[in-house]
C-alpha cells in the first residue's frame, strides 16, 4: 500500500484521463459509516452491501475480479470530526485495502494522507 500527499492524486488522475491508467477514486468518509458509504457511491457496490468489513472486502472482490489490466485504487479519507486530532484513517479500512491488495497483483492501492 502506498501513501501519498493528496496533491500526488492528481498526477494518478492525469494518467487516468489520458487512457494510460486505471483509476478508482473513493473520496472521504470521517467515519467508518460515513466511509463505507462513499466506497458504496464511488465503486458502485450492490444495494446489498452490508456496511461492514468483511461486506467491504467482499464488495472490493466483486470489483477487483472484473478488471483485466493493472489499476489503482486511490483513497483520500475525509477531514477529521470536529475536536478530533489526525485524520479519520480507519485502520480496520486500511486492512481491508491491503488484504486486497496483496490478494491481486495487478492492483495498487494508494491512500492519500492529508
Amino acid at each position: 500500500m502506498i501513501h501519498i500527499e493528496a496533491a500526488g492524486v492528481d498526477g494518478l488522475l492525469a494518467r487516468a484521463a489520458a487512457g494510460t491508467d486505471h483509476v478508482h477514486v473513493v473520496d472521504g468518509g470521517s467515519d467508518r459509516c460515513e466511509i463505507y458509504d462513499r466506497f458504496v457511491e464511488a465503486l458502485a457496490l450492490p444495494d446489498h452491501f452490508g456496511h461492514n468489513l468483511d461486506a467491504l472486502m467482499d464488495s472490493l472482490r466483486d470489483v477487483a475480479d472484473r478488471h483485466e489490466a493493472p489499476w489503482t485504487l486511490v483513497w483520500r479519507p475525509g477531514s477529521p470530526p470536529p475536536g478530533a486530532e489526525g485524520t479519520p484513517t480507519d485502520e480496520g479500512v486500511l486492512g481491508v485495502l491491503a488484504s486486497l491488495e496483496r490478494e491481486y497483483r495487478d492492483l495498487s492501492v494508494v491512500v492519500a494522507d492529508r
